[in-house]
């Protein structure tokens, strides 16, 4: 957290964390009524979080807020375009021209009601379940039009052999009857990475899912998870410097950990139903972005008997 909270403090902000563990909890953010704001030079490549964070506070800060990012490639970018859109949408200023500078213009932020869309990233571990079991998964609702970048998995499971039909009444995916292997680009979609990963695992060939490196810093080292876990079953998983090299194996029983990521409960509950005699310990992590997730999984697979049972 150490880069949100240097940007708080050089717009003047007073940030209190300790000498022992900078930039980590635990920490203190004095409130003095208003923040001067201005301008804000970061480097964002871990995360857009850090630049999602300051925009939607900018239009408070006296100054507004300029933030410039300096360093690689931004990952997740989507999630800046649906920052600005959801800021617009309040009747917030926002110049997004150069895509390395944000402008947050100061005055109010209007209220207005909205329509939530679904959680499009969730969505794709139940639309992976019909990618390994062969069977048919039909999620209502789905968005035409969005800045999610979670609708990326639509193309995703076209690429693997999926049949992928979106209609006015929502996305179906029916799986096919194995998997195809994929060479692909994740760094702005980096969240479904954990789920196309466990369906790879069941793939007729090789995959290579790249530009992820950021995932190092989620909520664990998800690609060193990935590769624990799905050794764990039977595939073959090589850590490349931007993401991993996965080589389907003979499956076999293992007990799955989730390492309290609600993405990895959720790749653990794919690998899970795809092998038989796999336990997911802990699925009850997922409920960070899903509360339900353990209850509509089982619903969905057919009862409390399957593997992803935590």
């Amino acid at each position: 957290m150490a880069t949100g909270l240097d940007a708080l403090r050089v717009l003047g902000v007073t940030v209190e964390d300790s000498a022992q563990a900078p930039g980590l909890l635990p920490f203190t953010v004095h409130g003095r009524g208003a923040v001067a704001g201005g301008l804000v030079e970061m480097d964002a490549s871990e995360s857009s979080q850090f630049i999602s964070g300051l925009l939607l506070a900018g239009a408070r800060f006296t100054a507004g807020i300029t933030v410039v990012h300096d360093g690689k490639p931004v990952p997740s970018e989507p999630h800046l375009v649906m920052t600005v859109e959801a800021l617009r949408d309040a009747g917030v200023a926002v110049d997004d021209g150069d895509s390395n500078t944000w402008r947050v213009e100061p005055g109010p932020i209007h209220p207005l009601d909205v329509v939530v869309e679904p959680d499009l990233s969730n969505a794709a571990a139940f639309l992976a379940a019909a990618m390994v079991t062969g069977g048919r998964v039909h999620v209502p609702d789905w968005p035409h039009h969005t800045t999610q970048a979670g609708d990326g998995i639509r193309d995703i499971f076209d690429a693997m052999g999926g049949e992928v039909t979106l209609t006015r009444e929502g996305l179906t995916v029916t799986g096919p009857d194995r998997p195809h292997g994929l060479d692909v680009d994740l760094h702005d979609v980096g969240e479904l990475t954990p789920v196309v990963a466990a369906v790879a695992a069941f793939a007729d060939s090789p995959s290579w899912l790249r530009g992820v490196e950021h995932l190092r810093g989620h909520e664990t080292d998800r690609l060193s998870a990935l590769a624990h876990e799905i050794g764990a079953v039977g595939g073959r998983v090589e850590i490349l410097d931007d993401g991993l090299h996965i080589r389907p194996g003979e499956f076999r029983p293992a007990t799955l950990q989730t390492y309290a990521d609600h993405r990895m409960g959720m790749a653990a509950a794919v690998l899970a139903l795809g092998t038989p005699g796999v336990l997911v310990e802990d699925i009850a992590t997922t409920g960070k972005t899903l509360p339900a997730f353990a209850d509509m999984w089982e619903s969905m697979v057919g009862g409390p008997d399957t593997g992803s049972r935590g």
